[in-house]
């Protein structure tokens, strides 16, 4: 049986949504506050989460990147009655599955609910691959692989780099290209997850430095990008990049992505 977590503070319409969830059988556990939902995570994990912004006691995005750090491969619909396009962006970065505006009629939440638990089963089918593959990697280098986040939006350093570390890697991350190479030159990482776009050194310019002085052989590379400029993307690829992703970060498609470059990276 699903458990699945009401995030909203109007009571009638957590009412409404946890009467139709439980006549399909689904466990419904509620919170009226940020605090509350917070509190709730740390002794349940919930299937899916219906997350609505409007909170009485914080801001919905500050509560949601909470939760997401605790949570970060939780899937996540976002209830809003807000028609920005900007805040719809943002909550997007940050992985949620879908954005629907309240006032929708029931069996299209309940659409998105289903879609959610497919990602949820994908994902749980995924991710127990993918341990495997690390607990084989591990097995053969004898130590943790060490992975570094590069993006210039520290909520997605934090996104990804909890997500990572929960599955086992040593994470370190950077808010810059120039970071990022300082950081390589004391100590190469394994894999490299890198934004294309940052304002100074970008992505495609740190995957340059990286071949100029013969790294790329050493680690592996695989960006990340909100981009969808075809040259700019296959110049990434052509300097040497494994793969390039799109933002919002799928987490699921990221943690393949991951395990696939260093298994065909990992020592003999």
């Amino acid at each position: 049986m699903a458990t699945i977590l009401i995030m909203d503070a109007q009571k009638e319409f957590r009412a409404v949504l946890q009467n139709v969830l439980t006549s399909y059988g689904h466990e419904v556990v509620t919170a009226e506050t940020g605090a509350q939902a917070l509190e709730i995570m740390k002794t349940t994990s919930p299937t899916v989460m219906l997350f609505a912004l409007a909170l009485p006691d914080a801001p919905g995005i500050e509560v949601l990147a909470k939760i997401r750090a605790t949570a970060p491969a939780l899937p996540v619909i976002v209830l809003t009655g807000s028609a920005s396009t900007d805040l719809e962006s943002r909550v997007r970065e940050m992985g949620v599955d879908e954005v629907l505006r309240k006032g929708l009629k029931m069996d299209i939440i309940m659409q998105a609910v289903n879609r959610a638990f497919q990602h949820a089963g994908r994902l749980a089918k995924r991710s127990a691959a993918a341990a495997e593959q690390t607990d084989a990697s591990a097995g053969k280098t004898g130590q943790q692989e060490t992975i570094l986040v590069v993006d210039d939006e520290p909520d997605i350093c934090d996104l990804v780099g909890e997500f990572l570390a929960r599955r086992g890697y040593q994470v370190k991350t950077a808010n810059s290209g120039e970071l990022a190479l300082e950081m390589i030159q004391k100590e190469l990482p394994r894999l490299v997850l890198l934004d294309i776009y940052m304002p100074g050194v970008n992505g495609v310019e740190v995957v340059r430095r990286l071949k100029s002085k013969d790294l790329l052989t050493k680690l592996g590379v695989i960006m990340l990008t909100a981009s969808q400029e075809e040259p700019l993307l296959q110049e990434a690829l052509n300097l040497g990049a494994f793969d390039v992703l799109s933002k919002p970060v799928n987490l699921d498609e990221l943690e393949l992505a991951v395990a696939v470059k260093l298994a065909l990276s990992a020592p003999e």
